[in-house]
């Protein structure tokens, strides 16, 4: 799924809400006046658009300021951007290891190929692979904590025990760190699934996002205790390298689309369109 590397998600606006022509008629059009003078708009917008199919939508927009001037579009999904990122940066780390370390390395027996320590004492394509990796799990990681908040109605209360006594949980707790992200994905989720959700046919995708998390939290708080200098971080790393990281983004997708359906939604390769 996401090991072409110019497969990207489709990005939808947040919210993204439909008009009927009535409502468009009757409470847009006798409320609303256009205008072309930016010092009259404030930093949150609503804005009626109409799609190339003439859907009308009505979403919402965040201005962005530069040199006196007023740049406006739709407000993305959060959710969806950094799910893209997170793709857009595990591309950007294959296509480095396919085609810079090639290109970069230099031949030291039959399939040994050294990228040459430069002035700074490292070799940037080899830090780049490192760095594109560390950043789609975080955005990964990030996309699927942001999901997970996302699905949950605003007066869902979570019942459960703590220290053998029954306590429930509102939604703020919940986004709270009262409630692990292990507890919301494996239990709340499928309170809450708009679909009929069962991790018992999903227990490949349940095992690779938590070895996913637990790879993102190895990361963010990189531990420095080890023998010596040799050791230190090295364990981190060498498991984050080792990593199958096509394998978790193919499942957090799945885990997605199966609680929402085509809540993710890839774009079609314009040289591959089948």
């Amino acid at each position: 799924m996401v090991k072409n590397k110019k497969m990207k998600i489709k990005i939808r606006p947040y919210p993204n809400y439909k008009i009927t022509e009535d409502a468009f008629n009757n409470n847009v059009m006798n409320n609303c006046a256009p205008t072309t003078n930016s010092d009259v708009l404030s930093n949150q917008l609503i804005m009626v658009t109409e799609f190339e199919n003439n859907e009308r939508r009505v979403i919402k927009i965040r201005p962005i300021h530069y040199n006196d001037n007023l740049y406006l579009s739709a407000f993305p999904n959060p959710i969806h951007l950094f799910l893209s990122l997170a793709i857009e940066h595990y591309n950007i780390s294959e296509s480095i290891k396919s085609t810079n370390f090639p290109k970069c390395g230099k031949r030291y027996g039959d399939n040994i190929y050294m990228l040459d320590i430069e002035e700074n004492g490292t070799h940037d394509c080899y830090n780049n692979y490192i760095k594109y990796r560390i950043s789609s799990i975080i955005m990964l990681v990030s996309s699927i904590e942001a999901f997970l908040n996302h699905i949950i109605p605003n007066d869902f209360r979570y019942k459960t025990v703590r220290k053998r006594k029954e306590v429930e949980f509102d939604k703020i707790e919940i986004e709270s760190a009262k409630v692990s992200f292990n507890e919301k994905l494996i239990h709340i989720l499928p309170l809450v699934s708009s679909k009929t959700f069962d991790w018992s046919e999903l227990q490949t995708e349940k095992k690779d996002v938590l070895n996913l998390y637990e790879n993102r939290k190895n990361l963010i708080h990189l531990k420095t205790n080890a023998a010596d200098d040799f050791e230190c971080y090295f364990d981190t790393i060498d498991k984050m390298l080792d990593y199958d990281l096509s394998e978790a983004l193919n499942s957090v997708v799945k885990v997605m689309n199966c609680t929402i359906e085509k809540f993710i939604e890839f774009e079609k390769d314009e040289e591959d369109p089948n």
